[in-house]
């Protein structure tokens, strides 16, 4: 239940209004303005109430939010409408995603467009575009270092051409979803230039110092991101005589959120983004946002406050908008995102599985099911209208962020473990089939992460380089269940670009100097026209890949089960080596989700049938309606979605 008005908050509220009265003519906002008013008011008032001016600074963000309505068109302004009476249109089941870089996949937004029959075909419906605005052509960390967030990279289109992409989707069903890089710019941004040179206005922007006392007084309890390429957090600018703070590399300038200026600007932005057409907002490195001495600087109460106040200025201005939140951090942290107690739904509305990716690839390289069945079990659920995002893989490398408490229950060292999975899917452990790469190996204590696609990671790359059809087939049937699984769980599934015809890594980038030193480029393969071709010819990697995974989409969109905003229910059984969970829709049908994660026949007995009310004859809609025995026989790999009927199942 949300607290009235503050007294004050009331008072100030009437006088703007009265200063402004075209705003009260505009009956829709100025309800929305009203409803949200006090939650901006205590906000700013907690974020930067020690620096006085309060009414002042609150009114400035009415303006501003106020503003940016009128440049909302009245497509989008329809679209708000429908989904205010539809508030969580984003966790209905509805939703399933494929993320790409626009140049790797179509060279343009134009060529996009002319791809979206491609999408529907494989049955996605929500575009994830890769960071596209902006940036220096060689320091640019994959999109994410922005020098202007108010155009689009020129060698892939204009604004207007981002327009018209979202135009087309809507028509068609689908939502596009963006990143926005709001942790930090590029040292070419306008505002680290003006600081650059020395205007004190911009300084102010991010956390710049003459000397080194309170940056060594900062990194003596801040982590590094990058050990091996960008070490330390910050980085001395010899034309400004002062240190910078830069988190993620060199030449990405942290903002300073401390400042309300830098906030009110980055609303703005945000705000610009959604009147483009943008359904869904990638928050980016959302556990950095804020910064305080004696701290890890991440996840702090701040961050907090500062998402909800991001979250209140779009329900305002642009409530069909949606947050994701990238924090890659242990899953309760990350379940902090989609806002507690009163505040619950009202951060983040989506958020990363990110524990999951690591604990499937775990399952993978050891065989067992453990630590992702515990993993799932101890999943914090979703509060109100918000869903996990559930993926294999992304754009970004493998992160090996387990809890250790768990490893050591399982009688594993967690740094000999952590070892072991970068030995795994480097090919460097005796028998594994995995190509991938070692990524940001830290010296000072042995970690290290994982680049490579899933292809590769899962050994179709090795097994087409050993023309070995047994291998083949396993590393295929691996691909399609991990997507299997992603797709049977609830929430959003997402898809990453070349996933879904079977690419495998794209060495390519050690060709080109300002991606050499990122193997992270070896995952985001670029994708012609005719590797999409490849998925009407029958046989072919492509074709097989794609084909099961358009079967898969299909089959979630006809099972309430599946597409239950509900958690899975993770059933105890016998065996190690599988993977055990039911789905509940709200009408309680009901399907067993199966996966064998080793690469040896396994069985399951009656014992795990019954917990989902099946028994001899289930049904598995994955493949076509093959009916099982008792003891149930599963291949290497293979996984089904068990139900006691496949009637009116159309997949």
């Amino acid at each position: 239940m949300r607290r009235p008005f503050p007294r004050r908050a009331e008072a100030d509220f009437s006088r703007f209004l009265e200063k402004n009265p075209q705003i009260e003519e505009d009956r829709e906002f100025s309800l929305r303005l009203a409803s949200h008013y006090a939650d901006l008011y205590r906000l700013v008032s907690r974020l930067y109430g020690a620096s006085g001016g309060i009414r002042e600074l609150v009114e400035s963000f009415c303006l501003l939010l106020w503003q940016k309505r009128q440049d909302r068109d009245s497509r989008l302004r329809q679209i708000d409408r429908e989904r205010v009476s539809r508030a969580d249109w984003y966790r209905q089941g509805d939703l399933a995603g494929i993320q790409l870089y626009v140049d790797r996949f179509a060279r343009t937004i134009p060529g996009v467009t002319e791809e979206l029959d491609y999408f529907q075909d494989l049955g996605v419906n929500m575009l994830h575009l890769m960071p596209l605005l902006k940036t220096p052509r060689d320091h640019n960390d994959g999109g994410y270092a922005v020098s202007d967030y108010g155009g689009v990279q020129e060698d892939l289109g204009t604004m207007e051409d981002l327009r018209k992409l979202s135009c087309e989707l809507h028509q068609r069903g689908m939502v596009l979803a963006l990143d926005y890089v709001l942790n930090h710019t590029s040292d070419e941004h306008p505002w680290a230039q003006a600081a650059r040179a020395g205007e004190g206005c911009y300084q102010g922007y991010y956390f710049t110092y003459l000397d080194r006392e309170i940056p060594d007084r900062f990194d003596e309890t801040m982590a590094e991101v990058f050990p091996e390429t960008a070490p330390g957090n910050f980085t001395w600018i010899p034309e400004m005589n002062r240190w910078v703070m830069t988190v993620f590399h060199r030449y990405q300038w942290d903002l300073n959120y401390a400042n309300p200026r830098v906030t009110r600007e980055m609303v703005g932005i945000l705000l610009d983004l959604a009147n483009q057409g943008v359904d869904i907002l990638r928050l980016d490195a959302v556990p950095y946002l804020w910064k305080r001495l004696g701290t890890s600087c991440q996840n702090l109460p701040e961050a907090h406050l500062l998402l909800r106040l991001l979250n209140v200025c779009a329900r305002i201005a642009a409530p069909g908008l949606v947050f994701i939140a990238e924090a890659i951090v242990q899953p309760r942290e990350i379940a902090r995102y989609f806002g507690e107690e009163e505040w619950a739904g009202r951060e983040c509305e989506l958020a990363y599985n990110a524990s999951l990716m690591v604990l499937l690839w775990d399952a993978v390289a050891t065989g067992r099911s453990a630590l992702l069945q515990r993993g799932l079990r101890e999943l914090p659920h979703p509060p109100g209208d918000t869903a996990w995002l559930n993926y294999v893989r992304c754009h970004d490398d493998i992160g090996l962020g387990y809890d250790d408490h768990h490893l050591r229950d399982q009688g594993w060292d967690p740094r000999a473990h952590r070892d072991f999975m970068v030995r795994y899917f480097t090919g460097e452990f005796p028998g594994s089939p995995a190509r991938g790469l070692r990524f940001m190996y830290n010296p000072r204590n042995g970690d290290a992460r994982i680049s490579g696609t899933t292809a590769s990671l899962a050994g179709i790359e090795a097994a087409l380089e050993l023309d070995d059809p047994a291998l083949l087939e396993e590393a295929l049937a691996l691909q399609v269940a991990l997507h299997g699984v992603i797709f049977s769980l609830g929430g959003v599934p997402i898809v990453y670009a070349g996933d879904e015809l079977g690419l495998c890594n794209d060495y390519s980038f050690a060709d080109e100097p300002h991606l050499a030193g990122d193997n992270r480029w070896v995952h985001r393969p670029w994708i012609h026209r005719e590797d999409r071709v490849g998925r009407l010819r029958e046989g072919t990697v492509a074709h097989r890949i794609f084909h099961e995974l358009q079967r898969l989409l299909a089959v979630r969109r006809s099972t309430a089960a599946l597409r239950s905003a509900s958690v899975p229910e993770v059933i105890r059984q016998g065996n190690p080596h599988v993977l055990s969970y039911v789905r509940t829709g709200s009408g309680g049908e009901t399907v067993l989700v199966l996966m064998n994660c080793s690469r040896a026949v396994q069985q399951v007995g009656e014992e795990t049938l019954l917990p989902a009310g099946l028994g001899p004859g289930a049904v598995d809609i994955a493949h076509r309606g093959r009916v099982f025995g008792v003891p149930l026989r599963l291949e290497p790999y293979d996984f089904c979605w068990l139900t006691r009927s496949s009637a009116g199942y159309s997949g």
